[in-house]
């Protein structure tokens, strides 16, 4: 199996050094596994690995795609697939903190009908003209299993799951436990730290995402891409965009803090509870942890 391992985790546990460690010591590549760091441009914000990564090591699933255009779990495990029939002399890590990419590429994909157009055009009218809270709401009453890894400002999946729901009247976590078409499972390990830990790296992470030009690169988006692009989804962004004075952006960094931190309160959620893994505590020799776990099970 060319993928030896995946390394997951809530947003701001210290997965990117980490997996530079291990990928070099296994002479592998990273295969990126998070929803927002797909799109070009969107480097900042959604923490993309930097220059110095990337001559580290090669990565894949990573600054590639239009920010123009939607990304699905089913389009994830299509490309990996790709990538793996093409390479199988090489060695891969899975990274990242989109858990159902990593399920649904090991598991397979859900067997969802088709659905209407009407349906999906109706609640992506509700979403532009209520916004992302009143159908995060509706997704949290009729599939909360599915909800709670997503953000509240992700409209698409949120209309995923409505959809599915409305036009099937199954519950979208339903479908997603028959699957089909999986590679199979490899060693997962979860990266985790005191909670209060975990939030605090959260904010000094979000404060220097500010330093290193998060709003200017919001700003030069803006110009060149359109607002209903599906890439704009991605936490922080849209919010950033809205402060017209120093007052009005220091309380909106404060509330993409919170966004942020109870973002990765859901995705500890789900991979407690969605796939099966090796807990890794990031405060105890977590690099020497997973090789001694590989090693025993080898």
């Amino acid at each position: 199996m060319p993928i030896v391992f995946a390394l997951v985790g809530a947003t701001g546990i210290g997965k990117s050094e980490l997996s530079l460690q291990l990928a070099e010591s296994f002479n592998a590549e990273i295969i990126g596994v998070d929803s927002r760091q797909v799109y070009k441009g969107f480097c900042i914000g959604t923490a993309q690995p930097d220059a110095a990564s990337l001559q580290r090591v090669k990565h894949h699933m990573v600054d590639f795609l239009p920010p123009t255009e939607t990304f699905s779990a089913g389009e994830f495990c299509r490309q990996v697939k790709n990538l793996l029939a093409e390479n199988p002399e090489k060695n891969y890590i899975l990274v990242g903190g989109t858990g159902l990419y990593v399920q649904s590429l090991f598991l397979g994909l859900p067997k969802i009908p088709a659905v209407p157009e009407s349906i999906r055009k109706e609640l992506e009218d509700k979403a532009a003209s209520e916004g992302a809270d009143n159908l995060y709401k509706m997704a949290c009453a009729v599939d909360p299993e599915s909800a709670q890894n997503v953000n509240p400002n992700n409209t698409l999946r949120l209309v995923r799951i409505l959809e599915v729901f409305q036009a099937t009247g199954r519950k979208l976590s339903d479908y997603q436990k028959e699957r089909e078409g999986g590679i199979g499972a490899v060693p997962v390990f979860w990266l985790q730290r005191d909670r209060d830990v975990l939030y605090k790296r959260i904010d000094a992470r979000v404060d220097q995402m500010i330093k290193d030009g998060w709003v200017e690169e919001a700003r030069e988006l803006s110009k060149t891409v359109p607002l209903t692009a599906p890439a704009w989804q991605s936490l922080g962004y849209r919010e950033l965009l809205q402060a017209k004075t120093a007052s009005e952006m220091k309380n909106i960094v404060e509330e993409v803090k919170k966004k942020t931190r109870n973002y990765a309160k859901r995705q500890l959620t789900w991979f407690r509870w969605q796939l099966q893994n090796t807990s890794i505590d990031m405060e105890n020799a977590p690099f020497e942890a997973i090789l001694s776990s590989l090693s025993k099970n080898a």
